[in-house]
């Protein structure tokens, strides 16, 4: 399914040039549009700018020779501007048996500003700090001291938590501070500028779990705002919690939980999060784990259905399932069973032009150093079997493929990853330190596929985002 990807408030005209054998109701979810040419070549029909908004318009067949080649296509232009609302959505063939067969495509509304996150790491006498870049085109938006006096590193992640289309911010504290978690708006509230009003300050675990809280942030339970997601960090047993998206700005008032898993049992060595829409058959955002370092690195994927089931007719009555709980959707072993130095994570519409759901990114924290790119299924992959046979063939379990795999700094162990969306999908963000262990720096990546027969994806460097002396890694946060 092919990917459309517009910003909140932008303006955009889709023009649609028919040249098969038949006409195509096209309905747009959420946002009406205005159609701007109507021309039907079967009558001669031309009409528009229409003075009015729909959100169902007709693709006039084309004309046609006999041997079904086209004298003149069938045309339908329409514009819309997207307003109030970021996410997914779709735009399809009204009629069944063509949407079914993959005349769709998904729409997801990105905020105006891709903002993105380089927490810094402290060193002594200068506090660990974090920068924020605009993603179209690498701008310095602002910089946030999240811990005072925390000489160490903090975990990052970016998403909208307060619900008005722009990124804020969310910190972790890093190993060896109490186990506190803080978020920023990242708008400018009280003429505070960006990022410097506090949405939330509270500690996420026990005083004594001091090794570090890594972050992410989705919408998970239903509501309209991002969760404030967190993970442990090592010596305590792993867990990852999901706040509910009612956040006090009042320091230490800790949310109230929505969900809390541990998804390696009573493992020990910490878990790293991402989140995002790997998986079709969910229709939600996942949440994607990895034990940390000294644990076989298994990465799994969970989601939350927020159904209860039904019970069958003369079952009588059955206690439901649970809606907080998640679903293990998915899992695999990215870098071979023996790899247990732990895993960055990310997820992101990486080529997003051959259409599927995110990918999945992990890179080594230990080893080569190597990043790796999986999915969920795209173009990469040909044309879907279900459109061959009847759905009722098919199971809804979800299986990720290796489609890419580089080195960016030539074996250094020890990269970071996170994603910045764009208006065509999104680039790859990489951090980690050059041969001899005295630069660190941030990479940005694009994917593109080789040749139309090729079935992974190749990496280019864009350039580099920010670079300093220091033999740490920065850590990254994306949307």
């Amino acid at each position: 399914m092919p990917l459309i990807q517009p910003r909140l408030n932008s303006v955009e005209e889709w023009r649609f040039v028919n040249h098969n054998n038949d006409e195509h109701p096209i309905h747009v979810h959420v946002n009406d549009f205005q159609v701007i040419e109507y021309f039907d070549p079967t009558t001669g029909l031309r009409t528009g700018p229409d003075k009015f908004s729909i959100d169902n318009a007709n693709a006039p067949a084309p004309t046609m020779h006999s041997d079904e080649s086209v004298i003149q296509p069938g045309i339908l232009a329409i514009r819309t501007r997207f307003d109030e609302y970021t996410g997914l959505y779709v735009m399809h063939c009204h009629r069944l048996n063509h949407e079914d067969n993959g005349l769709m495509s998904l729409v997801n509304v990105i905020p105006a500003v891709s903002t993105y996150a380089v927490a810094v790491p402290g060193a002594p006498g200068k506090p660990a700090e974090v920068r924020l870049y605009d993603g179209n085109g690498d701008r310095f938006v602002a910089t946030v001291i999240p811990f005072p006096g925390f000489e160490g590193n903090v975990n990052v992640a970016m998403g909208d938590i307060d619900g008005d289309g722009i990124l804020d911010l969310i910190v972790g504290s890093g190993a060896g501070h109490a186990p506190e978690v803080v978020a920023y708006a990242g708008a400018s509230i009280r003429g505070k500028g960006t990022f410097g009003t506090e949405l939330a300050r509270f500690q996420a675990f026990e005083s004594a779990a001091r090794g570090g809280v890594s972050v992410a942030a989705a919408q998970i339970d239903g509501e309209t705002s991002d969760n404030i997601i967190v993970g442990s960090g090592p010596g305590v047993p792993s867990e990852v919690k999901v706040y509910e998206s009612q956040l006090s700005s009042a320091a230490g008032v800790v949310p109230a939980l929505f969900s809390t898993f541990k998804p390696y049992g009573e493992d020990r060595s910490g878990v790293s999060i991402a989140t995002g829409f790997v998986d079709f058959s969910t229709g939600r955002e996942s949440i994607v784990t990895a034990p940390g370092p000294g644990s076989p690195t298994e990465v799994k994927v969970f989601a939350f259905p927020l159904l209860k089931p039904i019970s069958r007719a003369g079952q009588g009555s059955t206690q439901a399932a649970r809606t907080d709980q998640p679903v293990n959707t998915a899992s695999f072993i990215p870098f071979g069973k023996d790899y247990r130095g732990g895993a960055s994570l990310a997820t992101g519409w990486l080529a997003g032009s051959l259409g599927g759901a995110k990918r999945i990114i992990a890179s080594q924290l230990a080893g080569s150093g190597s990043v790796k790119i999986f999915s969920s299924g795209s173009a990469l992959d040909g044309g879907p079997s279900l459109y061959l046979q009847s759905p009722l063939h098919h199971d809804h379990n979800v299986r990720f493929r290796e489609i890419a795999s580089f080195e960016p700094f030539d074996g250094s162990a020890g990269i970071r990853v996170a994603t910045t969306s764009t208006t065509t999908g999104a680039n790859l963000l990489v951090s980690g330190v050059a041969a001899g262990g005295t630069d660190t720096s941030v990479l940005k990546y694009e994917f593109v596929r080789p040749n139309a027969q090729s079935t992974t994806l190749q990496a280019v460097r864009l350039g580099q985002v920010w670079s300093g002396k220091g033999s740490q890694p920065a850590m990254l946060g994306g949307d």
